[in-house]
């Protein structure tokens, strides 16, 4: 008896020491119902636009543009904000009465005011607690040639002619998200991978031009648009025209896992620099990435909706969980010069007008940063946590012009 007390009073003892597990972190939204959550007028942010409106006439027309084509494509579409969906003159009137204010050039008191008197105001939800991370993208250069010379060996392609999209909201009751592949004895089946298309899966008919770096190749498909340099002189935009559907996985997590790079140091900067040291494993290390880019040649820049982006107004979302073209506005940091060394908070309205491989999340935001020695350094550099909110208008709605 004496021992059976013993036992009782030792698990009665290591109970009390056991720690209690933490609570698991929360997660980001999978879907729009919970990636969105209505403000009341006093909780709205304070709207201060550190770029005194520049480039935000641009931004809105696009996006009006973008939403047009949509309404006359399918006049029934309705966009999410969280649980609500609202159809597109909606949205329209809201750019197109926000473009008024905009145009008026209202001090911050004043805009503000008019803000929680006609606009609602939807704050993402982030990971969960409200915090979303913020990184750059930007307009890189490469060199290249139209038919393969010299130095110009790797080759950006086109999209190809057996390229097969289907679209999950045809398929409501089978499909979560996009199928993309291609169609062989009657059968929708994977497209090739980056490892299987760098060894000649495509047709060489599928090819754009010529650049000679595939490091530059690589890192013109994760920005989605670059500028192609010609040894004559001229140049051309390549801009996004597709994928092969599989998905993105990205290097720097790669380089992680191998102990090439601590996590807290991988950067643009810093992966360039080890693919560079290490030539002979560029090829196996970029082919851990089976997702493939698709370019085609272009005026400008374009985003994922067909209309030009905006430096430092355009925005890559989630386009499963926020509501494409619409009005948004960010805070967070950013890096005050091209060393990328110190951030400076900043705040400002953009565009939801863009998408990418790697956006994948309630959780991250890209913000377009244009062309140039800066733009390329911060979107290397720019990790930061900030806040989102998406804009709508009240009823009733005023009409559109």
């Amino acid at each position: 008896m004496r021992r059976l007390a013993a036992v009782a009073l030792a698990l009665a003892f290591l109970a009390a020491c056991r720690t209690v597990p933490p609570p698991p972190p929360p997660e980001p939204a999978r879907t729009p119902e919970k990636a969105l959550e209505e403000l009341a007028p006093e909780a709205f942010p304070a709207f201060g636009d550190d770029l005194d409106y520049a480039g935000l006439e641009d931004a809105l027309s696009r996006s009006l543009t973008a939403l047009a084509r949509l309404a006359q494509a399918d006049p029934g579409r309705m966009l999410a904000f969280g649980k609500e969906r609202v159809p597109i003159k909606k949205v329209q009137a809201t750019l197109a009465r926000f473009r008024e204010i905009a145009l008026a050039r209202p001090t911050p008191d004043a805009l503000a005011a008019t803000l929680r008197r006609e606009f609602r105001v939807f704050r993402s939800t982030g990971d969960g607690t409200g915090k979303v991370l913020f990184t750059g993208y930007y307009l890189p250069e490469l060199r290249g040639s139209l038919v393969r010379d010299g130095p110009f060996q790797v080759p950006l392609h086109r999209a190809p002619d057996d390229l097969v999209q289907v679209r999950a909201k045809d398929f409501p009751q089978a499909l979560s998200d996009d199928l993309v592949g291609r169609v062989e004895a009657g059968r929708l089946v994977p497209y090739p991978t980056r490892a299987e298309i760098a060894r000649g899966a495509l047709d060489p008919k599928a090819v754009l031009c010529f650049v000679d770096s595939a490091v530059d190749a690589f890192f013109v498909e994760i920005q989605g648009s670059g500028v192609v340099r010609f040894p004559d002189g001229t140049s051309r935009v390549v801009t996004y025209a597709g994928k092969n559907g599989h998905r993105y996985e990205a290097v720097g997590a790669e380089l992680v896992r191998r102990g090439a790079l601590r996590r807290e140091d991988v950067s643009m900067q810093a992966i360039r620099a080890w693919l560079a040291a290490n030539p002979a494993a560029q090829a196996e290390v970029l082919a851990t990435n089976p997702s493939y880019v698709f370019f085609r040649f272009a005026d400008a820049a374009t985003g994922a909706l067909g209309v030009p982006v905006t430096p430092d107004r355009t925005v890559a979302a989630d386009a499963r969980v926020f509501p494409k073209s619409a009005l948004a506005f960010v805070e967070t940091e950013r890096p005050v010069d091209a060393t990328g060394a110190a951030m400076r908070p900043f705040s400002r309205f953009v565009l939801d007008q863009d998408a990418g491989g790697a956006i994948r999340t309630s959780a991250r935001i890209d913000l377009y940063l244009g062309t140039g020695a800066y733009a390329e350094n911060a979107a290397g550099r720019m990790k930061q946590p900030g806040r989102l909110y998406y804009l709508l208008l009240r009823d009733p709605a005023p009409a559109i012009r």
